[in-house]
């Protein structure tokens, strides 16, 4: 069956074809069903991958042929994995049955490319098969066969239009248990002359790159992370040079990857310089300039991971300049300890962390609070119960010792806005 579809709005490179686009009749080119297309057979099929200490594992495809002439199309591929070459519910059709009679026999792994090409994740493939054989530790076998095959269709809005399945490859790989949770919400980190002339030039969280917060009460989405992150503070403005960087204030966005291709900057709108207030994400193109606020004063930046949009916005609610920000706890003897600014020094300062290590087979406990001394005339804690461990939310005044098990983490607590938000290193 063929599915009219203007060939303006699908296919590139092929200007001759544009013409004839505002008309309406049966010259245009259609959307025509594929029959199939090829996954090739990797050379490492004939071994035993190791998915434990793997990374990625490289697949490659054909085009499916999308119109007769078989011109490039933006189909959309999605990569799905099954034990048993069986690909008839998935794991979220699965978990969307309320009756639960649908028994999963395949996942889809979550990203999805334009390209003919892809990293598959290896930890993804694991928790697949966890998810789908319903593994316990202790029980995992030494060996697993693994049947994995590509999706393709064309995304149009919320619709995906003339899907078709390559065919299936097998490969055989030695699982591992892996812990089935929710994912960890997508982070962000903020670099730059605002928070010290911190330029990130390496992973070094907490030291070079400052997290974002995890929004209170925000629901995140447990496969993916993805959702939506915010930071509140005082920010300064400034004049761009000619390389688009503005002195003293200027800062970018970084994901959780570091990869600078994809930072959010401001909006460029000439060859020197950007558009101030302006966020967006890089994607892979050229070189944004600093981001900057378009006047001092008080704003709230949001990005949604799962587009990988940004927004900076005016904050209108009352502010309290407390000076200084303590943390207290059983780490320190529940004496103030001063957490550290994200705003560069001599700059208003809303936003603290501090760097904490909790030694293995141990927990902590503490709150912030103003500087003074032994006293609590003001703290701030969050949790149902004192030593609850919490890794984001709305603190509340006097609120009960919020709860930390062995690790390495970056805390940072908004005194505007009372959230805190807890980063594991």
């Amino acid at each position: 069956m063929k599915n009219k579809y203007m060939i303006g709005a699908l296919l590139f490179g092929i200007i001759s074809l544009f013409a004839s686009c505002s008309d309406d009749n049966d010259s245009n080119p259609t959307l025509i069903q594929p029959t199939e297309f090829t996954l090739n057979t990797p050379e490492y099929a004939n071994s035993t991958i190791d998915l434990e200490h793997s990374t990625g594992l490289g697949l490659t495809w054909s085009q499916p042929k999308y119109t007769e002439d078989n011109a490039p199309i933006n189909a959309t591929y999605e990569v799905q994995v099954s034990p048993t070459n069986a690909f008839n519910v998935s794991t979220d059709e699965a978990a969307a049955d309320e009756s639960g009679e649908k028994v999963a026999d395949y996942a889809v792994l979550s990203n999805t490319t334009e390209k003919c090409n892809v990293s598959a994740s290896a930890e993804e493939i694991d928790k697949a098969l966890v998810k789908i054989l319903k593994w316990t530790e202790g029980n995992v076998p030494a060996t697993q066969e693994v049947y994995v095959r590509v999706n393709a269709f064309v995304q149009e809005g919320t619709s995906r239009l003339n899907p078709v399945a390559s065919n299936s490859v097998k490969l055989n790989v030695n699982p591992y248990y892996i812990e089935l949770k929710d994912a960890t919400p997508t982070m962000w980190y903020l670099v730059g002359n605002m928070f010290g002339a911190k330029w990130a030039k390496e992973k070094n969280i907490g030291v070079d790159a400052l997290p974002m917060f995890l929004k209170p009460n925000f629901s995140y989405d447990k496969k993916t992370g993805a959702g939506e992150i915010e930071y509140t503070n005082y920010f300064l403005t400034g004049d761009y040079n000619d390389k688009a960087e503005c002195d003293g204030a200027g800062f970018k966005i970084l994901p959780s990857d570091f990869n600078w291709d994809y930072s959010m900057n401001a909006i460029l709108n000439n060859e020197i310089s950007a558009k101030k207030g302006t966020i967006e994400n890089r994607n892979g193109g050229g070189d944004g300039g600093h981001i900057v606020a378009a006047e001092a004063g008080y704003y709230t930046i949001t990005i949604n991971t799962a587009d990988n949009t940004a927004k900076m916005e005016k904050y209108e609610g009352n502010v309290t300049n407390y000076g200084t920000i303590q943390i207290s706890g059983s780490f320190n003897d529940w004496v103030d300890t001063p957490m550290l600014p994200y705003n560069t020094e001599g700059v208003e300062n809303h936003a603290w962390y501090y760097v904490m290590e909790v030694p293995a087979g141990e927990t902590a406990s503490f709150k912030f609070k103003i500087a003074d001394g032994n006293a609590w005339g003001k703290s701030w804690g969050y949790g149902a119960t004192n030593g609850a461990i919490n890794m984001y939310g709305k603190c509340e005044s006097g609120g009960n010792n919020i709860g930390l098990e062995a690790g390495k983490y970056v805390i940072s607590f908004n005194d505007i806005t009372g959230s805190f938000s807890i980063v594991k290193l």
